[in-house]
């Protein structure tokens, strides 16, 4: 029995001596939470954004044909550089070429009918001199001359006019530049006004991008961009903005602008992929943080400050939102020192590491 009973009391003793053990807890050096901070004015916030977009000559055109018909000759193709006046479609001229010779016929009988009455006028008005015809031949004359007159002129119209229309069933190019596509094959019919080919004066060159409505008014002719290119990502290039669109493109909800480009690469061609990055100077004092910089409810927004070592939490107005951070209107200051990342496990007025 009494082998038994020590045996108990040396299990009871470890149990108490394990249980106090179990009490004691090591207290860190340090305790104080770790955060990662940034001093407003400091950090390079989000005025500086970048815009996909495509290049263009700063002139592009469609062309085409002023009559409709068959085409029978393609001269070009997509990419080829061209000079102005150079041929570049032909349709079917056989009926415009009818047109030509009938309206050459036409002015070969009025200009005979013309001459005819001309030289008729000038032996009246002589026997009209000696009184030798009536006032009455004589005023017939003149008539039947001027009726001949103006039907030369009707006929010389419609020939001039037959002659442009025999013209405009070849399409020319209106400028050098390069073809940037074409949209009719030959024995395809196009109705007049149809567009055929696309004109690029590519002598100097733009990028189209596109801005949301909240972005558009951050923005403004004369700004000062730099365009950098996805196949020549060694290049880039000076640009500025050039033309903001006035209204969106409807059923997209974008509004067109165009960057011309300054000293740009002949490497850099039509149809590439540019990135350009845009500076928005327009507010300098201006304060943005990251979204990971806020705190406390929607209904009052607050950033937590660290001076001294110690957080405090204070309520901030915000304005427009970014992609990744917040304008802030009041509440901060340039040279503040603000908490963007470990929020979350904060108390006023707590230490902390930064």
């Amino acid at each position: 029995m009494n082998k038994l009973a020590n045996i108990g009391m040396m299990f009871l003793v470890g149990v108490v001596v394990t249980m106090s053990g179990c009490g004691k807890q090591t207290t860190p050096a340090n305790s104080a939470p770790l955060v990662k901070t940034i001093v407003i004015g400091e950090e390079i916030s989000e005025n500086k954004h970048s815009f996909s977009g495509t290049v263009h000559g700063y002139f592009e055109a469609p062309l085409s044909f002023q009559v409709g018909g068959r085409i029978v000759e393609r001269y070009v193709q997509s990419g080829q550089r061209v000079t102005a006046g150079e041929a570049l479609f032909k349709l079917d001229s056989k009926d415009a070429e009818e047109q030509v010779n009938t309206a050459e016929g036409a002015v070969i009988s009025a200009q005979a009918a013309y001459n005819l009455a001309d030289s008729t006028l000038a032996r009246y008005r002589s026997l009209h001199d000696i009184h030798a015809i009536s006032d009455l031949a004589m005023d017939q004359t003149q008539s039947q001359y001027e009726v001949a007159s103006a039907q030369l002129q009707q006929a010389q119209a419609a020939l001039s006019r037959a002659q442009n229309n025999l013209d405009f069933t070849t399409l020319r190019a209106n400028r050098d530049g390069v073809i940037g596509s074409t949209s009719y094959e030959v024995g395809q019919v196009v109705s007049a006004g149809m567009p055929v080919a696309l004109m690029v004066d590519d002598s100097q060159k733009e990028v189209h991008i596109s801005l949301t409505e909240k972005q558009y008014g951050e923005y403004s002719v004369g700004m000062p961009c730099t365009v950098t290119f996805w196949a020549l990502p060694h290049v880039q290039v000076k640009g500025i903005i050039k033309e903001k669109a006035a209204s969106p493109t409807a059923g997209i909800g974008t509004y067109d602008v165009k960057v011309s480009l300054e000293d740009c690469p002949t490497n850099v061609t039509i149809g590439m992929t540019a990135q350009v990055s845009i500076e928005n100077k327009m507010n300098t004092n201006r304060i943005e943080v990251p979204l990971t910089a806020m705190a406390g409810q929607k209904e009052q927004p607050s950033v937590w400050i660290v001076k001294d070592g110690k957080v405090s939490l204070v309520a901030v107005k915000v304005g427009k939102y970014g992609e990744n951070s917040i304008e802030i209107i009041e509440g901060l200051k340039q040279g503040d020192r603000i908490v963007i990342a470990g929020t979350n496990k904060l108390s006023d007025g707590e230490e902390v590491r930064i």
